[in-house]
């Protein structure tokens, strides 16, 4: 065997073993979902015994029938889709203009300020709930989905996203823009807002799936069953006092995934570039 030819069956050997690991790691991450695929069509007696059974037996449609009996469930996911548009066209618009700022503009304590922001994000989610149920409770919000989209509508972590994606962006576009007589709002909506596409994609993904599976703020806020978002609502639906109907929730969470799979699918290329690009300036 000549040195090439070794050297070509090394290389082949390594790319055996890298799709192996990560097809290993893929069915561990899709083990999941493949489980609850096949047990929303199961009995619930079958999906929970031991030890598991993978083919459905009998195959029963039972659990989506109940489902899509249910008068609300049309309700909760318009509110659900309401609260996610909310928050990502927040965020979006918000966290775009402050990420610029701190990228772009000169004013004081723009560093002290922006470490201020940072520093949230090593508060815990429940340390600030009693105080902001006080808040909208004094104004009048308890119960809106309004009112709850409104304590989502910026967040810290996507404006540091924007800010590190618009400190990677050449200073030369900018200078050449502020001879040209370009202020710095015609500049942001110009230029650096076009130039954006990657990290807003990233931004309207990750704020989409953390708004769209919300449970813990919806429940916490919202009381009136027409108000529920649907991972509160299936909850509400079938759970009882001493037991809970798993297998209908689980039909209901792989309906609920259909809009996050297909936003993942459509904006996969501007949240990978997105997350390559933010990563490589700080």
């Amino acid at each position: 065997m000549t040195p090439r030819e070794r050297e070509r069956l090394i290389r082949r050997i390594w790319i055996v073993i890298t799709y192996a690991v990560l097809i290993t790691f893929a069915l561990v991450y899709l083990m999941p979902f493949i489980r609850s695929l096949v047990a929303s069509f199961m009995t619930w007696a079958q999906a929970s015994a031991y030890p598991p059974e993978w083919i459905p037996n009998p195959f029963t449609l039972e659990n989506y029938q109940k489902l899509f009996r249910l008068d609300l469930f049309p309700r909760w996911i318009r509110n659900t889709a309401l609260y996610a548009g909310l928050i990502v066209a927040g965020n979006v618009l918000f966290t775009s203009m402050a990420g610029y700022a701190f990228a772009r503009l000169k004013f004081p304590g723009k560093d002290v300020i922006f470490s201020a922001l940072l520093s949230l994000l090593m508060i815990p989610m429940f340390v600030t709930l009693v105080p902001n149920y006080i808040i909208m409770y004094k104004l009048g919000l308890i119960d809106n989905i309004f009112g709850l989209a409104l304590l989502g509508i910026v967040n810290v972590s996507s404006i540091f996203l924007m800010r590190q994606y618009f400190t990677s962006l050449s200073n030369e576009i900018f200078e050449a823009a502020r001879l040209d007589g370009c202020g710095p709002i015609k500049a942001f909506f110009y230029i650096a807002l076009p130039l954006a596409k990657p990290a807003l994609g990233a931004v309207a993904v990750y704020q989409f799936l953390g708004s769209w599976n919300a449970f813990i703020g919806p429940l916490i806020f919202l009381r009136s069953p027409e108000n529920f978002t649907l991972p509160v609502g299936l909850s509400f639906a079938f759970q009882r006092s001493m037991w809970t109907e798993y297998t209908p929730i689980i039909a209901g969470s792989l309906v609920a995934s259909a809009p996050t799979i297909l936003l993942f699918l459509v904006l996969n290329r501007y949240l990978i570039r997105g997350i390559v690009i933010t990563g490589g300036k700080g």
